[in-house]
């Protein structure tokens, strides 16, 4: 179960993953920001933020931690671990300082109408059932799709939407890209795999205290949040090293100089290390309490708007 997380404790975290010393604070929806990192404020707390890997064996290889240290004012560390591994770093960070805001980039939840035909009344329900969770990528049935032979289900049956209402709104809103429905487990851009074996994580950080924001209320204590680094990095080619490079140069002010070069060699540590910077900069907002039906449901994404707002 791991060791239950204190409020209002602080004292020096583990050094941080690639480097030294670590970084967060509670949050709300806020406007998407698909450009440049601009000046604003800068949160007073540790952030760790995590570009995740539902790979079976080794996911070191792509599942990358970024860390953010407020007294530098910089992401100081990003180094590839596991999901067990990835856990246990947000525990022990949160036990250290209860301001952590922690940022994971993978889907939270699943659309409400499947939850619901499911018998699944809430996320912990979801979360905690790692048997169902493994079954779901193992038989592939729809709606689940991408693996050899389980094609997309187009277009999807009345009533049943691929997409979450948080990436309903992601779409509507002028970005370079889209998101992809957590329902697709294999192929291009998939993002199922991972959601479904990140789940389990989540499970774990509620039951040892934190809040996961926009299920739980984001009190005084540390808070788990849904991020989607392409609301930070926008149109930029991830999969080229120079473009990565350039980006990550605009901001070398924010970032140690062993950050700047891992992040500029992998796309995956780029992503934490983006994820990072934006849960920086927007950090400082209070995280609102939700109280629609459907999103303490299906969850939200950081930094992308509530409709209306």
């Amino acid at each position: 179960m791991g060791p239950s997380v204190p409020h209002r404790r602080r004292r020096p975290p583990a050094a941080p993953v690639g480097a030294g010393p670590v970084g967060a604070g509670p949050v709300v929806a806020g406007p998407i920001v698909a450009g440049p990192i601009v000046a604003g404020p800068i949160v007073a707390g540790p952030i760790v933020a995590a570009d995740w890997s539902g790979a079976a064996t080794g996911e070191r290889r792509h599942l990358w931690l970024a860390e953010w240290q407020p007294a530098a004012a910089a992401v100081v560390g990003v180094a590839p671990t596991t999901r067990t591994g990835a856990a246990e770093r947000v525990l022990a960070l949160a036990e250290a300082d209860d301001r952590l805001l922690a940022g994971f980039d993978f889907s939270f939840s699943l659309p409400e109408w499947w939850l619901r035909s499911s018998g699944i009344t809430s996320v912990s329900e979801l979360w905690a059932d790692g048997a169902r969770l493994e079954r779901w990528l193992a038989e592939c049935a729809p709606p689940f799709w991408g693996r050899p032979g389980r094609r997309r289900p187009v277009p999807p049956a009345a009533g049943c939407p691929e997409l979450r209402r948080t990436e309903v709104a992601a779409c509507r809103a002028a970005l370079p890209h889209r998101p992809k429905s957590t329902f697709q487990v294999g192929g291009a851009g998939a993002v199922g795999t991972a959601s479904l074996r990140g789940m389990p994580v989540l499970s774990r950080l509620r039951r040892a205290g934190m809040a996961v924001w926009p299920f739980h209320a984001a009190g005084a204590g540390p808070v788990v949040t849904e991020v989607w680094p392409r609301l930070a990095t926008g149109s930029v080619v991830k999969s080229r090293s120079d473009a990565r490079l350039r980006w990550l140069k605009s901001r070398r002010h924010l970032l140690a100089p062993a950050v700047l070069a891992r992040a500029a060699a992998s796309a995956d540590a780029f992503d934490a290390v983006a994820a990072a910077l934006q849960l920086a900069q927007w950090g400082t907002l209070p995280l609102v309490d939700v109280t629609d039906p459907t999103v303490v449901l299906e969850g939200w994404i950081y930094g992308v708007p509530f409709p209306g707002k």
